[in-house]
């Protein structure tokens, strides 16, 4: 079965607009998950103007997120799927849509809480960053692979786990990094403990996605 035959066999010939959709919500959320790092770092360099303008991108990225997901749900139910079909997807889109409010949310809290990150954080934040865009850009093609190519899904979620264990590795060091810093109030080290874990949510969040994803495309290929 190629893979537009694959396609068409979830959502029949008439699932055009679908895919369309599909394929700009993974697009954006590429594109969210890169500015998101790109904003950490323009706020750990002190540029307010850079900032500004990646966290206005960040809002009308999640917004228009929402819409796509809203208007890609109404097309499942009105493509009339079977339930089973249907509901893989939905509770896809469902969970998906997690990480673009958790990078709103995390970016947001920077803004509200003007948290102060030492210099020595600098390098590891950015770093965790860096590897929420890796794996998010690896969900995309786990994503993809359920889509068309149901039988590529399996070595995409090993990628994931190892992804999320990279980042988990350098979460931990964040962590034991603001611990150790004497400079810090216990208040202070609580509150970048909260947002060093949200930063590093982002892979736990694929990885457990990925999961489900395994599950959905096992029962596709039986």
């Amino acid at each position: 079965m190629n893979i537009r035959n694959y396609f068409k066999e979830l959502f029949g010939a008439r699932g055009r607009e679908i895919e369309v959709g599909l394929d700009e919500y993974l697009h954006k959320l590429n594109g969210i998950t890169s500015d998101m790092h790109g904003a950490i770092r323009a706020y750990l360099n002190q540029n307010t103007e850079e900032f500004s303008h990646l966290f206005g991108k960040i809002n009308e990225f999640e917004n228009r997120l929402d819409t796509l997901r809203r208007n890609i749900e109404a097309e499942i139910y009105g493509k009339r799927l079977l339930p089973d079909t249907r509901d893989d997807v939905l509770e896809l889109l469902e969970n998906l849509d997690k990480i673009p409010n958790r990078i709103q949310s995390t970016i947001r809290e920077m803004t509200l809480q003007k948290i102060r990150i030492p210099e020595g954080l600098h390098s590891s934040l950015t770093e965790l960053a860096g590897r929420n865009v890796q794996i998010v850009q690896v969900l995309i093609r786990v994503i993809n692979a359920f889509l068309y190519r149901p039988h590529d899904v399996r070595d995409g979620v090993k990628e994931l786990s190892h992804q999320e264990h990279e980042g988990d590795v350098i979460e931990q060091q964040v962590l034991k990094l603001i611990f150790d810093d004497a400079s810090l109030e216990l208040a202070e080290k609580m509150q970048l403990y909260r947002f060093g874990e949200r930063v590093g949510s982002i892979c736990d969040m694929a990885e457990d996605l990925g999961d489900h994803i395994m599950i959905w495309a096992i029962k596709r290929l039986l």
